[in-house]
C-alpha cells in the first residue's frame, strides 16, 4: 500500500500546483464574473488545500511514522478518511456548476435534473463512506463489506460525468448546424474543450472503478482516487479559463451583457453570465449565447 500512497500523493501535489496556477489565471482575467462563480472557485480552492493536507498526512503516516509497521496499514489513516469528505465537496461543487451550465445551454430540465440526481447520489454515498471510514477497524473487511456501496458511488459519478459531457457536446453541435460558416470555428473549439475537460474526469473515475473491482488488493485504486478531487477542480478551472481561447478567434466579438439584480430594495447591475459571440456574415448576424460564469 505504501507505493500507491506515495505515488498518488506526488501526482496530487503536481496537480495541485497546476490548480493554483489556473486559479490565479481565472481571478486575474475574469474579475467581472458573477460573484456566485467566483465564490464557488474560492470554496473549491479552500477544499483543495484541505484535501492536499489530508493526502500529505496520509503519506506521512504510511511512509514515515508507520514505516516498518504493517499494522498501521490495516486501516486508513484519518487523513485518508477526511480526504474522502473533501473529494465529495469538490465533486459536488464542480458537477453542480456543470449541471447549471448544461441547463443554461440546453434550456431544458430533463438531462440537467438527471445529472444533478446522479451527482447528489454519488456525493451522498461519499459522505456515508466518510463516516464509515472513520469507524473502520480493518481495511480488507471494509472493502468487502462496502463493495456495493463504493461501486454504486463510482458508477453514479461516472454516469453523471458522461451525461454532462456528452449532453453539452450534443447541444453545441446542434447549435453549430444553425450558425453561419465562420461562427462554426467558435463552436468547434467549444466542443473540443468540453470533451477535453469532461472525458478526462470520466476516465479517472473509470480507472478507479476498474482497479477497485479487479485488483483491490494492490490499492492502485487508492492512488488514483487520491487525485480525483484535484482532477475535478482542474477540469472546472480549465473550462472557465478556456474562454481566453475565444478571444483569439478572428472576426469574432465577445460582448458582455448585464443583468439587473435587486439587493436591499435597490437595483444594481452586475456582470452578466452570458457571452454573446457575434459573427457577421454579409448583413445577417449569427449570435451564440453562452454562459460566462459557468463555461
Amino acid at each position: 500500500m505504501v507505493g500507491p500512497v506515495v505515488l498518488g500523493a506526488l501526482v496530487n501535489a503536481c496537480l495541485f500546483g497546476g490548480f493554483v496556477v489556473q486559479t490565479y489565471i481565472y481571478y486575474a482575467n475574469f474579475p467581472n464574473d458573477h460573484r456566485v462563480m467566483k465564490f464557488t472557485v474560492a470554496v473549491i480552492f479552500a477544499s483543495q488545500i484541505a484535501h492536499l493536507i489530508c493526502v500529505s498526512a496520509t503519506l506521512w503516516k504510511a511512509a514515515v511514522s508507520g514505516y516498518g509497521n504493517p499494522l498501521t496499514l490495516l486501516i486508513f489513516p484519518q487523513g485518508a478518511d477526511a480526504a474522502i469528505l473533501f473529494t465529495a465537496i469538490t465533486g459536488a461543487l464542480v458537477e453542480s456548476s456543470f449541471v447549471f451550465r448544461l441547463w443554461k445551454l440546453s434550456k431544458a430540465l430533463t438531462l440537467p435534473l438527471i445529472s444533478l440526481v446522479l451527482c447528489l447520489l454519488a456525493q451522498s454515498i461519499a459522505l456515508v463512506m466518510t463516516v464509515k471510514a472513520f469507524a473502520m477497524t480493518n481495511l480488507v473487511i471494509f472493502e468487502i463489506d462496502e463493495n456495493r456501496l463504493i461501486t454504486l458511488s463510482l458508477t453514479s459519478r461516472l454516469v453523471c460525468e458522461l451525461t454532462l459531457t456528452l449532453s453539452m457536446v450534443w447541444y453545441l453541435r446542434k447549435q453549430r448546424s444553425s450558425t453561419f460558416l465562420r461562427t462554426t470555428t467558435i463552436i468547434d473549439r467549444l466542443v473540443l474543450w468540453t470533451l477535453e475537460t469532461g472525458l478526462i474526469t470520466s476516465l479517472v473515475v473509470a480507472f478507479i472503478m476498474g482497479f477497485f473491482l479487479a485488483m483491490k488488493q494492490n490499492y492502485i485504486w487508492v492512488s488514483i482516487y487520491a487525485n480525483l478531487a484535484t482532477v475535478n477542480a482542474n477540469s472546472l478551472l480549465a473550462s472557465l479559463n478556456g474562454r481566453l481561447i475565444l478571444r483569439s478567434v478572428p472576426n469574432a466579438s465577445l460582448n458582455m451583457n448585464t443583468l439587473s439584480s435587486s439587493s436591499g430594495g435597490r437595483s444594481r447591475k452586475t456582470q452578466s453570465v452570458v457571452i454573446n459571440v457575434t459573427q457577421t456574415v454579409g448583413s445577417t448576424p449569427g449570435v451564440l449565447k453562452y454562459d460566462e460564469g459557468e463555461v
